[in-house]
């Protein structure tokens, strides 16, 4: 778990900050990125992140203490922020809700910190209330925004905003509370840019509510979440939201590349980069990661290390073999893995481009039967026209009509076969529908996720 916004310095942990920092490390929380509001606030941010390996800075001035930004606390807030353990210039931003600073104020000292952060390539945290209007127009005309949108207070239309303007959107404890606008706006968002926080010691969630809060209750944030995207488990949450931090805010991440990995209740198999499509959607072309597991393989695994990372794992529903590349392209070890694993009693799945019989020039649906229970073919458009646009077959322009026919050879052999297409502005969906109709196939619509 991570916390990315944290008030540990405040009095309210003056009397035991020491132990309730060790507990949340102990308790799973594997960073704590602690926030500056003003000049002090800063320094003992940057006090904390010296003394705990586990601990980051964010130095900068609240829009409540910004006319107390003054040239001199400038210069030491920059100074502060060369620190290596400084990710990020924040809490930054505008509250036009009680005004504790006046409004132009607090827009001259917004700005400075903006470029501030702009001169030190650092992201910011932003905290935005009752101003979301003032601080997009503020940000909309910058050249280069990342970072966070603190404790978003915004509806699906800011959220979505604010994604493609480049920051994360950050959750805490409200996200819990029974009349939380929180799930519903979360629910809109690509998990890729979803952030979790506690803002501690405020805002402690529902459990916990008109208590301190502390950064281990960030796990009550990860369970909200699950709850808003039912696919994924707490320990995917948790790991997603990791990722998506450490990109936030460049902070440092063991991340592995994966040969097996597990999402929701399935078991996937990572055979391959190689593909004979080019689609312009895959990870591959973002960054390499799927549900925060890095699948960027630096070769291609055996048979005996598949196995291996295999028997890591014990409470699957079934196993994918679905990756980053074609796993048709290895199809002796395929199916090789599938006997095996067939006679475990193990419920298999083939997600694949539908293009094994031409790859192999075999019958391999033939091959597939009996080991098989689904194969899910990506279809990912109505004709060969648009396939080709979106999808760069290797195998040229032709390649769309085998698709299809290897689909139906699946499911003329007996495999339970679905086809998919990914929600793009290119593809119709409708026509897509039909092409399945046809063939007597069910068609599966996925999400794009852009990062």
């Amino acid at each position: 778990m991570i916390d990315t916004h944290a008030h540990l310095d405040f009095p309210e942990f003056d009397n035991d900050r020491n132990r309730v920092i060790s507990e949340c490390h102990e308790n799973g929380v594997n960073f704590i990125v602690n926030i500056g509001v003003n000049l002090e606030s800063s320094r003992e941010s940057v006090k904390l992140a010296e003394k705990y390996d586990y601990i980051y800075a964010a130095v900068g001035y609240h829009p409540h203490d910004s006319k107390e930004l003054t040239d001199s606390a400038f210069k030491e807030i920059e100074k502060l922020a060369k620190h290596p353990k400084v990710a990020a210039i924040g809490e930054i931003g505008l509250d036009f809700y009680r005004n504790l600073s006046p409004p132009d104020i607090q827009k001259k000292a917004f700005i400075k910190q903006l470029n501030l952060a702009d001169k030190l390539g650092l992201p910011v945290v932003l905290h935005i209330r009752q101003a979301l209007d003032e601080a997009s127009d503020i940000l909309r005309g910058r050249d280069r925004n990342s970072g966070i949108l603190h404790a978003f207070p915004g509806d699906e239309r800011y959220a979505a905003e604010g994604i493609e303007m480049g920051y994360y959107i950050a959750f805490g404890g409200p996200i819990t509370y029974p009349k939380s606008k929180g799930p519903r706006v979360a629910k809109t968002l690509p998990v890729s840019r979803i952030i979790t926080e506690t803002d501690c010691p405020y805002l402690a969630p529902q459990n916990y509510r008109a208590k301190r809060n502390r950064p281990d209750y960030v796990r009550y944030v990860i369970e909200k979440l699950t709850e808003v995207f039912p696919r994924y488990s707490f320990e995917d949450i948790e790991r997603i939201t990791e990722l998506n931090a450490s990109r936030a805010l460049k902070l440092p991440a063991a991340d592995p590349p994966k040969v097996v990995y597990k999402i929701g209740g399935s078991l996937y198999i990572n055979l391959t980069m190689r593909c004979t499509n080019n689609c312009y959607f895959c990870p591959k072309n973002k960054g390499y990661h799927v549900a925060g597991h890095n699948l960027h393989l630096q070769r291609e695994p055996d048979e005996t290390e598949i196995l291996r990372g295999i028997a890591d794992y014990d409470d699957y529903q079934e196993i994918v073999f679905c990756g980053l590349g074609e796993p048709t392209l290895r199809a002796d070890l395929l199916i090789s893995l599938a006997e095996k694993l067939r006679q475990k009693g193990v419920r298999l799945r083939l997600n694949t481009n539908g293009q094994g019989n031409i790859i192999t020039r075999s019958d391999l649906t033939g091959k597939l039967a009996g080991l098989f229970d689904v194969v899910n073919v990506s279809l990912n458009a109505p004709d060969s026209v648009v396939y080709n646009k979106v999808c760069s077959p290797q195998f040229g322009e032709n390649i769309y009509e085998g698709v299809v026919n290897f689909a139906q050879q699946c499911n003329n052999a007996g495999i339970k076969t679905v086809l998919s297409v990914v929600k793009l502005h290119e593809i119709d969906i409708e026509a897509c529908e039909k092409v399945a109709e046809n063939i007597g196939i069910p068609l599966k619509v996925r999400e794009y996720v852009s990062d």
